[in-house]
């Protein structure tokens, strides 16, 4: 009992480090180690993809250190975050500048100014429009490109599928929120009712279609369950109270959807994720206003 006793209550960012750090070494292997042994890349290869997160965690932590951040989730554990969900086409010169830009911003303003603004979602939509100008916007691995494989169902349950640089394994995240819906800390409703309203917008827009593979195609979406399970519950973005916690929930898991439509289901979650995120920031600003001229 005592052994479950201290993992239950293992500080929740260092499970979330524990857990990154699998998704960095899957990462590594799906889309540096397999490319390199299948001849796509070159033996530096191996060395340059682990360069991203050591980096993200590195300026995190030079940024921690400089202005003497304190916060329980500090900027080292954001730039981590952010090497993660980037897309493999990102430039290492192009990554290092927008993180210590996002970093700045949020030592600078938004910490300051008790902001609930998700920059990490910002951060990645503006990476992702700046990669698209650039013409260098891909998500697949060299190896991916050349279609010699074919991914199946079961492959994209276990991360064989295009997404972030180190967040395509799906089987990974469920495990993860099974883990983390035992912390008092964690906002487990978050995950669960978004991907429940996810799934039935899924369910609904198949029916309408006639095309039940669609939902086979997107239930288990390594790029909707990671943005569920670690960045859209963390306390520093997401509301606290039970309603606003439901609210938040249910519009993000309906907003998904058509925004992947219009767009691509690789961005459509962090379009949902901002834009819900900049309406609680709106509400929160309109009550202290109503609040205020009542006084």
């Amino acid at each position: 009992m005592n052994r479950i006793h201290k993992i239950i209550h293992f500080p929740l960012i260092k499970k979330l480090y524990v857990f990154f750090f699998f998704f960095v070494l899957y990462g590594w292997y799906k889309n540096g180690l397999l490319p390199y042994l299948e001849h796509y890349y070159s033996f530096s290869h191996l060395f340059l993809i682990l360069f991203y997160p050591i980096c993200g965690y590195g300026i995190g932590a030079l940024f921690d250190f400089l202005f003497k951040n304190k916060y329980p989730f500090p900027n080292r554990f954001y730039g981590l975050l952010f090497s993660l969900i980037v897309p493999i086409s990102t430039n290492i010169c192009l990554f290092i500048l927008s993180l210590s830009l996002l970093l700045f911003l949020n030592t600078f303003w938004i910490s300051k100014k008790d902001s609930d603004l998700n920059f990490i979602a910002l951060g990645k939509l503006l990476l992702i429009l700046l990669l698209y100008s650039l013409q260098s916007y891909f998500y697949a691995n060299l190896l991916e490109e050349s279609q010699m494989f074919v991914y199946s169902y079961l492959d994209g349950i276990f991360g064989h599928n295009e997404s972030g640089l180190f967040t395509s394994n799906s089987f990974l995240s469920l495990a993860a929120l099974g883990v983390l819906s035992f912390d008092s800390y964690y906002k487990k409703e978050i995950p669960f009712y978004s991907y429940g309203v996810y799934l039935l917008t899924l369910v609904f827009y198949a029916f309408l279609k006639s095309d039940m593979n669609f939902i086979l195609s997107h239930l288990f979406s390594s790029t909707v369950l990671f943005v569920f399970i670690f960045i859209a519950p963390l306390s520093s973005f997401s509301p606290y109270s039970k309603k606003r916690v439901a609210f938040y929930s249910i519009l993000l898991g309906l907003t998904i959807l058509p925004f992947s439509l219009l767009t691509n289901f690789f961005e459509g979650v962090y379009i949902s994720l901002i834009l819900v995120n900049l309406l609680l920031i709106f509400l929160n600003h309109l009550q202290i206003s109503l609040i205020k001229r009542r006084i």
